[in-house]
């Protein structure tokens, strides 16, 4: 990774799980934003341009997977690696998330030493571009 500092989107409704997403994530050197919403989400990441987005699959107003759908439209977003975290998913909704454009999945609870290797695998697959990278479900 390049010497700045990769700026991490959590988009979570659930305030207790985004403290916890924020204190296992920023001592590894990254910056964390927060949005607890989708749309406030896609908002957020128009502005702040994340290296990285967390995405919970079930939001008060939208689904994460239209969360997904809306960034992968925004030229500046559209390779942008996606981790979609869920407590429980349907196939279909697994589905729907890949075709969305997620790049991994997070299933909650998560372990975070694995939360951590993930972001730093998608990141180091952003900054290089290397697209074969497996998608991938983290437990």
């Amino acid at each position: 990774m390049t010497s700045t500092v990769a700026t991490i989107l959590v988009c979570e409704d659930d305030p207790s799980l985004r403290l916890l997403f924020r204190l296992t994530i920023e001592p590894h050197g990254y910056r964390v934003v927060e949005a607890g919403d989708g749309r406030s989400g896609i908002e957020l990441a128009r502005s702040a341009e994340p290296d990285l987005v967390v995405v919970d699959m079930r939001l008060p107003d939208c689904s994460g997977v239209e969360v997904v759908r809306a960034l992968r439209v925004e030229p500046v977003l559209e390779k942008t690696p996606i981790l979609m975290a869920t407590g429980s998913m349907q196939p279909g909704d697994r589905l729907a998330a890949e075709d969305a454009g997620v790049d991994a999945f997070l299933y909650k609870p998560f372990n975070m030493a694995r939360l951590i290797a993930e972001i730093e695998q998608l990141l180091e697959r952003r900054e290089t571009g290397d697209p074969s990278l497996p998608l991938r479900r983290l437990h």
